[in-house]
């Protein structure tokens, strides 16, 4: 039997880290759905994001089994570039695989090292991994003119591409004309269908939040909307990392002008393994972000019975207006109140209608026949 080819993947967080976002679950997907056709290894920092204690139960600078990859927890004194040329030329590997185009440790650094001559030749594809999507205005001065420079010596040729999302495809070409890109979408977890177990009545609605409060994921802009709902009970509860401090205190002075029916919470943190837990206790998602290449907490809302609020035009998922008026402008937010509001007149037997429409839709954008062999193929032309 022929040796199954050696995919390295390198991306700042893996398991058991959380704060890192959707690129953790993607890459936990991806290597849990075709470790059947390679053999995967991750390369990521020895902490979660943002974190200064090391994850428990794991041996640093060593290679560990994790699921069905073996993991490298790289300390942060070997994250410099002799670190990485280091590794990644004693590693033996077919393919390297990147995430995020900014990253300055897993992307920047190997890449620098291949423009230096520093790095053994091998076939490298990036995933932007929503860098583009939205993610561009903030500090973008800093951003464009990195992407000026890294145009000018060519540090980003010859590089395989894998896009998401056709909005993320376009969001690459605009900013690297002849780029070749593999658009595949990211893999979901299995879907199950569940059981409901919050009840809805007429003229109450559990709205959730959970993301990183971050000004790309637009928590500003959802309290901002239900500052306008003057009837009706509204929990709105928060979950994720707080990474903006700023931010959030401008979130704060609108939470204090709300009208006395919105009750609005921030909660906390959640580890991954609590997030279809928290999306059940509650009847939508609001999530109004800036641009997803992907979003894997919306497709964990819509898996746990949870109908979706999202923005139109800056996810894969505006065809989710199959479900109901929930897919809206972000130059309107009159259409996010009238969704809102929509929502909290429903009664038990109208949600549980749009619950059953949100769990058709699910279940046929999860069938990954079709992505597995688009995977495949990348992976084996990349090779």
């Amino acid at each position: 039997m022929e040796d199954k080819k050696k995919v390295l993947i390198l991306n700042g967080q893996y398991l058991p880290g959380y704060k890192g976002g959707g690129p953790i679950q993607s890459c936990v997907n991806m290597i849990e759905n075709l470790s059947d056709r390679f053999d995967f290894y991750v390369l990521c920092a020895d902490r979660d994001y943002k974190e200064e204690k090391t994850y428990n139960g794991i041996k640093i600078n060593m290679w560990n089994q994790v699921g069905k990859a073996k993991v490298f927890y790289l300390s942060p004194e070997k994250q410099t570039l002799n670190g990485f040329k280091k590794i990644l030329n004693e590693t033996k590997y077919d393919l390297l695989y990147l995430n995020g185009f900014f990253s300055p440790i897993f992307t920047i650094k190997p890449l620098l090292l291949r423009r230096l001559g520093k790095l053994k030749n091998t076939k490298i594809i990036l995933t932007p991994r929503g860098d583009f999507t939205g993610g561009l205005e903030n500090k973008k001065v800093k951003k464009y003119t990195y992407i000026f420079l890294i145009k000018l010596i060519g540090m980003y040729n010859k590089l395989l591409w894998h896009a998401t999302s056709d909005i993320e495809e376009k969001d690459i070409k605009d900013t690297f004309p002849k780029a070749k890109v593999y658009t595949v979408s990211n893999l979901p977890a299995k879907f199950t269908p569940k059981q409901a177990i919050t009840p809805k009545k007429a003229g109450e609605l559990r709205l959730v939040f959970v993301s990183r409060i971050f000004p790309k994921k637009n928590i500003k802009y959802a309290l901002e909307t239900l500052k306008q709902i003057k009837k009706g009970k509204v929990i709105f509860d928060i979950y994720g990392p707080m990474e903006d401090k700023t931010y959030w205190a401008e979130c704060e002075a609108i939470i204090k002008e709300m009208p006395h029916n919105v009750t609005v919470k921030y909660c906390g943190e959640a580890p991954h393994a609590e997030i279809p837990h928290i999306f059940e206790q509650y009847h939508a998602f609001f999530f109004p972000t800036l641009g997803e290449n992907y979003g894997h907490v919306i497709v964990e809302a819509m898996m746990n019975n949870c109908l979706c609020l999202l923005s139109k035009g800056v996810t894969p998922w505006d065809d989710y207006v199959e479900c109901g008026n929930f897919v809206c402008s972000l130059e309107n937010k009159q259409q996010f109140v009238a969704a809102i509001q929509e929502l909290l007149a429903m009664d038990v037997e109208d949600f549980n209608m749009h619950l059953a429409l949100n769990n058709a839709y699910i279940a046929k954008k999860t069938d990954i026949t079709d992505t597995l062999l688009q995977y495949n193929i990348m992976f084996n032309n990349g090779i």
